[in-house]
């Protein structure tokens, strides 16, 4: 059900450009403010450079990559392949200690017949921001990242086979992952990936904008009818599937108060409560406000699900974002929200600002992911965090070149 085709992959090359590491860069929504700016110093020929907005008061946001893009690909920093491929890449880590592995494909995908599900809202000034992007700088610089039902034998095979070659590209992240990638140039590989990957269904897990920034662009421009997409197994080689955390900021309000008719409170020790959420089948999620930490409890969990949209409420109850959007949020005021996966990171400055609170969330899990997607319901943004993710500028797809065979 999905329409891939191979393509002409875009690259930096490292004999001009320099190492992968420093070239690359964790997916452009996942840089914090100080990893950015390392990225940025790190090499003057850095993807963010192409993947950020410059500071302008005149034109587009974009003019300065558009200029840096078309300076890359005149000096040969830039490099287009000789000839169409899939893209095999597997990133290697640690999951609690223990390793794994996540392993798709990258290929051009169809914009135009919706074979990619979305399962989370987007915000319409963030799509048309990744369209100003992809109007300046013409490549994929980075893949929209989907989840497939179990592929075919066909494609297991491939997914299974262990290598015959070298990598083409092969590097070590920031947090210690290992990212490597092979061409599968060979017609026999190309018609069964292509042929398995016509086979399942996907659903997208990271990159709705930039999903929605193509099919914004292939409306003004039909030839322009692909994006770049990592397609993975999520049966057999799939990624984590992680909690959002809400950061709340600027609460003139007592959390434990304004949540007491709602909610029953009950202190927990910091180091206790993913045991504690575990343990509840409900509506259930943890706070930290005021140097304490708490497990809160919906006291009758139908007045919650009560609490959602009508036209969602049965895909939605069990969804701890939503229960949290429509039940919790209006209890405390107008604050400013921000969405962490790192519990850690989320929680910094919290315990001794009074105007700050965090709540912590659980994981949906992936069916109730797919069950949303194939029903055409989206769930509420920030929902969902899959990790790994891809790195963005590892294997680019030039929008003005031709895929195919």
């Amino acid at each position: 059900m999905v329409d891939a085709q191979p393509f002409r992959a875009l690259r930096y090359d490292p004999a001009v450009a320099g190492d992968a590491l420093s070239t690359s860069a964790p997916p452009y929504d996942d840089v914090g403010r100080f990893t950015y700016a390392r990225h940025r110093t790190a090499s003057p020929y850095t993807v963010l450079e192409l993947l950020t907005p410059g500071e302008t008061t005149s034109g587009s946001a974009y003019a300065g990559a558009a200029a840096a893009f078309r300076r890359w690909l005149r000096t040969g920093v830039l490099r287009s392949d000789d000839r169409p491929a899939f893209y095999l890449y597997e990133i290697h880590e640690l999951r609690r200690g223990v390793p794994a592995v996540m392993r798709g494909v990258l290929a051009a995908v169809s914009v135009t017949d919706a074979t990619l599900r979305p399962h989370e809202d987007t915000d319409p000034q963030r799509v048309t921001a990744r369209l100003q992007r992809l109007q300046a700088v013409p490549a994929d610089l980075a893949p929209v990242f989907a989840v497939h039902t179990p592929a075919p034998a066909s494609l297991r095979r491939i997914l299974d086979a262990p290598p015959r070659s070298a990598p083409i590209v092969a590097v070590t992240d920031e947090t210690g992952a290992d990212h490597r990638i092979w061409a599968l140039a060979d017609r026999g590989e190309v018609e069964a990936v292509a042929a398995g990957i016509a086979q399942v269904e996907a659903v997208i897990a990271d990159g709705h904008h930039r999903y929605q920034a193509a099919v914004a662009l292939h409306d003004q421009d039909p030839s322009l009818d692909r994006t770049m997409v990592y397609l993975v197994d999520g049966s057999a080689y799939g990624p984590q599937l992680q909690a959002v955390h809400r950061r709340v900021d600027g609460l003139s309000v007592t959390p434990r108060v304004v949540l007491g008719d709602r909610f029953a409170v009950y202190p927990v020790p910091s180091d206790g409560l993913a045991d504690a959420l575990d343990g509840h089948e409900g509506f259930a999620f943890g706070l930290r406000h005021g140097g304490s930490t708490s497990l809160v409890v919906a006291r009758d969990p139908k007045a919650i699900d009560a609490t959602l949209p009508v036209e969602r409420r049965a895909l939605w109850q069990g969804l701890d974002s939503a229960a949290w959007e429509y039940a919790v949020r209006p209890l405390l005021g107008p604050v400013e929200v921000s969405y962490r996966s790192d519990v850690d990171a989320a929680a910094a400055g919290v315990d001794p600002d009074p105007a700050a609170a965090l709540f912590v969330l659980r994981s949906p899990s992936l069916a109730q992911v797919h069950r949303c997607a194939h029903a055409g319901v989206a769930m509420p943004p920030k929902t969902t965090w899959f990790w790994p993710k891809p790195r963005a500028g590892l294997v680019m797809r030039s929008l003005q070149s031709v895929d195919g065979h």
